[in-house]
């Protein structure tokens, strides 16, 4: 009582020297930045309903009161109840969304990071094709026109026929050509990749200042909870003492029955939920996690290793293995061609191709072996074989043909080229999605622990490991909540889910909304079996702050707040449920 009363004195105390000064200040220095507008201590419960002993004492003179007190006490139990929840679900939300920011922020700056090294290349890159201008310059300067294009047009040697001459003029003139578009190709690079930089750094500056005004909120509403458990631990055991003395009942008995009545009221609220699941609205679209940049990102270049003298670089080639795929029976000149269209669609200067052009070039050599091949195709190509392995016996006039073809042409055209075209790049590329969150490094016990339904029923999925590790981790008093922890020892409740499936082989994404919307499917309450993950929201679903899994009888394990740690509880303390769960 003691304690209260001074806390009153010293709340006045406090606002009256704030008045006084604030009106011995001119207008000019009494500000906001000097003071605060208001003093308050929001996450200390309100006292205010805790009855005094003259009132107790009071109340128990008649059964009306009595039962008027007690009604005061038990609306004073529910409301400070409520309010400890309410801070402790904002609390929550403020991680949430400090982890999404803080995501976003990492993003932004390994993209900006990538963005100004892919400048650095496509600088040295332009470098490296003016060099090479610049030695063809040179040589036509030096040499004049005898080698040039027209000076072969003009001899009139008699020594070279006319398709060398249009071979080496073609030769000489696509050097030449891929030379130049190289050099307007380095240029688009610089300027687009200058482009996306400055865009890229941009957008890591925002996601930055995003992330630090979500810490300080996290840090804030974090105090408001961290600061709120005690005072409420402590006016509810004086509210239930009040209580036993007014029913004139052991204090534990009176606690029970209190503990007795909310768990039903959670249970009557559950029922609720559940029953009106199956007309709920389905699961809202996803909201947009990390927007594109305005600015599309350039083709990528990349260092070249087999540069002896100095550093080189070159475009990095874009296969895309459908393309490949669906021009694979084709000709062999367009199963290359769709690389060419794919950097155009990133650039409109790069429609030469200086890459690509040196491909075309097995191409046309290998031309005129299709004509020649075309003859021995239809028989003679399987009979060399048999031929080889009998030619020293049969030395019939038959012969000369088996030896034209035998030639090593056919086997040569047969396919060096088809696995240049089924190359390996195609198996790269539909590897980036292996980069799984979670860390299953953890044995995954199989302990037959409170999973009295097993999985038979979850479609040829199996929990088993997830439930084991789960309530394993739940009953180590080693393991606690922590905002915002990753493991090994400390989790939230996204993270604590996250690791669960993750020994069930179950790649779950980081915070709780997502792991909603990643779902593959989405049900109602009412259809909940073992392996299904249960939320919170308190915005209809646009987002989750809390994530549980359900283990079966009603029961989940959840890694829950900073004060009760990780436990099973059932399904009813989870707040503010969302009518639809998810299951992987």
């Amino acid at each position: 009582m003691a304690t209260r009363h001074t806390l009153s004195v010293a709340a006045s105390t406090l606002a009256l020297a704030a008045s006084c000064l604030a009106g011995a200040l001119p207008a000019s220095a009494s500000t906001a930045a000097t003071f605060p507008a208001s003093v308050s201590i929001a996450a200390a419960p309100s006292t205010s309903a805790l009855p005094t002993d003259a009132e107790i004492k009071e109340a128990k003179k008649n059964k009306d009161s009595t039962n008027a007190m007690i009604a005061r006490i038990e609306e004073s139990l529910a409301s400070s109840r409520a309010e400890m929840q309410r801070v402790e679900n904002e609390a929550a939300q403020a991680q949430e969304s400090l982890l999404s920011a803080g995501e976003e922020r990492d993003l932004r700056t390994a993209d900006a990071k990538k963005a100004v090294q892919q400048l650095d290349y496509a600088k040295t890159y332009l470098a490296q094709s003016r060099k090479d201008l610049g030695a063809i310059a040179s040589d036509i300067y030096r040499n004049g026109a005898g080698n040039s294009t027209l000076g072969l047009l003009l001899d009139d040697n008699q020594d070279g026929d006319l398709f060398r001459k249009a071979a080496t003029i073609d030769a000489l003139s696509e050097q030449q050509v891929k030379s130049v578009n190289t050099a307007s190709e380095a240029e688009a690079l610089v300027s687009a990749w200058q482009e996306y930089a400055d865009a890229a750094q941009s957008a890591a500056e925002d996601a930055a200042a995003n992330y630090d005004s979500a810490a300080a909120t996290a840090n804030s509403t974090l105090s408001t909870y961290e600061n709120a458990v005690d005072p409420e631990k402590k006016l509810r055991d004086e509210l239930i003492s009040n209580l036993a003395t007014l029913q004139q009942k052991e204090k534990a008995e009176v606690r029970k029955a209190v503990e007795k009545k909310e768990n039903e009221e959670q249970q009557a609220a559950l029922e609720e939920v559940i029953a009106t699941a199956d007309t709920a609205e389905a699961p809202k679209e996803a909201p947009e996690a990390i927007k594109p940049l305005a600015v599309a990102a350039p083709q990528e270049l990349e260092p070249t290793e087999d540069s002896k003298e100095e550093a080189t670089v070159k475009p990095k080639a874009v296969a895309e293995p459908t393309e490949l795929e669906t021009t694979e029976d084709s000709e062999e000149e367009d199963t290359v061609r769709p690389k060419a269209v794919e950097l155009d669609t990133v650039t409109p200067t790069l429609a030469p191709e200086p890459p690509k052009s040196a491909d075309p070039e097995p191409t046309k050599t290998a031309e005129p072996k299709p004509t020649k091949t075309a003859e021995p195709k239809p028989t003679k190509t399987a009979e060399p074989k048999p031929t080889k392995t009998t030619e020293p016996k049969p030395t019939k006039t038959a012969e000369p043909k088996p030896t034209k073809t035998a030639e090593p042409k056919p086997t040569k055209t047969a396919e060096p080229k088809p696995t240049k075209t089924a190359e390996p790049k195609p198996t790269k590329t539909a590897e980036p999605k292996p980069a799984p969150k979670p860390q299953p490094t953890k044995t995954a016990e199989p302990e037959p622990t409170k999973t009295a339904e097993p999985e038979p029923e979850s479609s040829g999925k199996s929990y088993s490991a997830a439930f084991a590790w789960a309530l394993k981790t739940a009953d180590d008093p080693s393991k606690y909540y922590v905002y915002g922890a990753n493991g090994p020892n400390a989790f939230d409740c996204s993270s604590f889910s996250q690791r669960a499936f993750g020994q069930s082989g179950i790649n779950l994404p980081r915070t709780s909304t997502q792991q909603f919307f990643s779902a593959p499917q989405h049900v109602s309450l009412s259809n909940l079996r073992p392996g299904d993950l249960v939320f919170s929201s308190s915005n209809g679903g646009a987002s989750f702050y809390h994530v549980a899994i359900y283990i079966g009888n009603g029961n989940v394990v959840h890694a829950r707040n900073p004060s009760v740690g990780i436990s099973v509880t059932p399904l009813s303390w989870v707040n503010n449920l969302y009518s639809q769960a998810a299951r992987y």
